[in-house]
């Protein structure tokens, strides 16, 4: 199964910044299980931000990665259709 770009972006920042081996981040893991409290997720949130220039909600920490990866891939797709509309809307 191929990840996504979102996914990898995530567990690549989860690696990086908070030292989680990539053996404990599959697709089904829960940011509960990674031990991760909410300042972690507040801190995942900014290094994710600050990546894409997306505004991210929180995540919750019963949230699996896969469930996180999709809240990136929406976010970056609400930007994206904004873009499309104000192109469309100048034309």
């Amino acid at each position: 199964m191929a990840m996504s770009v979102a996914f990898n972006l995530l567990t690549d920042v989860l690696r990086e910044t908070f030292g989680l081996p990539r053996r404990n981040l599959h697709p089904d893991a829960t940011f509960a299980e990674l031990e991760m409290d909410s300042l972690s997720l507040t801190e995942l949130m900014a290094v994710i931000e600050e990546r894409t220039g997306l505004r991210m909600k929180r995540f919750p920490v019963t949230l699996t990665l896969t469930e996180a990866a999709d809240r990136i891939d929406d976010a970056a797709d609400l930007v994206l259709d904004a873009r499309a509309a104000a192109e469309a809307a100048a034309r």
